[in-house]
């Protein structure tokens, strides 16, 4: 079974792989693809693929760009961290839609549900894709989806989505979003941390409430502590504890 990859963010992407090897050695994932332009130009190709996983947001582009510019037959699953999308995602040729980040049973059972699709050959997956979006609809509301802050006597109501990580500096919050914008919230980190969805935001330590979306590197640090490495960058190195450094990385992989 050959599987395509569409996704910017190179961690993601290599845990991806490395999640669908865990569940089928036999998988082979032919390619990790970062932008609409290069899926694109080796789509055009005609490559033979089984299934391809892409997330939604990339760097140069939606994914759906892809598809105005080749026709694509192989089956989707849509790895993304926004779940607004999914109505469209799912008007093409998708097997399932996955938030990020990933937890392995939930990739697994979409893998089960491509292979019981592909042995009935059966192209309408309605039915399937609806009762999925209603599980969404019931989850919704349970974390905030934006925040309000300010900027000197302005607010600003900021969309959880255009937030890169919460910190605190000086005895004083505030949201870093992914323009890099920075910008005082009246809330104690400790309030946030109940306020986000612990699929995407983590608490890194007390001065950090990270975006799984802008996790740029991790590296290991002293100690068994790690280093994390955001962008926008932050504006002092991110250590993670020796105690919360296995808690951290089961939630990179999506456990």
């Amino acid at each position: 079974m050959k599987v395509l990859i569409i996704e910017d963010e190179a961690i993601a992407g290599k845990l991806l792989k490395s999640t669908i090897a865990a569940i089928d050695p036999d998988i082979e994932v032919v390619h990790i693809l970062d932008s609409v332009e290069a899926s694109v130009q080796y789509l055009e190709t005609r490559p033979r693929l089984d299934l391809i996983f892409l997330d939604i947001e990339l760097g140069d582009g939606q994914t759906f760009e892809i598809f105005k510019k080749v026709k694509i037959e192989a089956p989707l699953i849509f790895v993304t961290a926004y779940q607004e999308h999914a109505l469209k995602a799912f008007k093409l040729n998708s097997v399932d839609y996955l938030l990020k980040p990933v937890n392995k049973e939930e990739l697994a059972a979409a893998l089960t549900k491509y292979g019981r699709l592909h042995q009935r050959q059966q192209q309408a997956v309605t039915e399937n894709i609806y009762q999925f979006l209603h599980r969404l609809h019931e989850g919704a509301g349970t974390y905030k989806d934006r925040f309000l802050a300010r900027n000197g006597t302005r607010l600003i109501s900021i969309p959880v989505g255009d937030i890169a990580y919460f910190y605190t500096r000086d005895k004083m919050q505030y949201i870093k979003t992914e323009h890099q914008q920075d910008y005082i919230i009246d809330k104690r980190l400790d309030d946030i941390e109940g306020e986000v969805s612990p699929k995407s935001f983590f608490r890194l330590n007390r001065q950090f409430i990270v975006s799984y979306r802008h996790i740029e590197k991790v590296h290991t640090w002293f100690n068994g502590k790690l280093k994390v490495q955001v962008k926008p960058a932050a504006y002092e190195d991110i250590i993670v504890s020796r105690l919360k450094a296995n808690d951290f990385k089961k939630w990179l992989g999506g456990e």
